[in-house]
């Protein structure tokens, strides 16, 4: 699938651990509209694999994304 190699251009890893998830979870605003962009493909051609896979890149937290949340 193009655009989930490891090492994508542009985005900025200095500041935080890059995402080691199975599935390559959105970091930006840039990203976030490609993969809503082939989830919005994928549910006009019915391909549910696809569907499956943008869900989980936009739904699953991420440990190199989200702030720990201490209580």
């Amino acid at each position: 699938m193009a655009g989930t190699e490891a090492d994508q251009p542009g985005r900025d890893d200095s500041a935080k651990p890059g995402c080691n998830c199975v599935i390559a979870h959105v970091h930006n605003d840039g990203e976030q509209v490609r993969v809503q962009a082939a989830l919005d493909n994928a549910l006009k051609t019915n391909d549910a694999h696809a569907v499956f896979v943008a869900c989980m890149q936009l739904m699953q937290p991420c440990p190199a994304r989200d702030e720990p949340v201490t209580r």
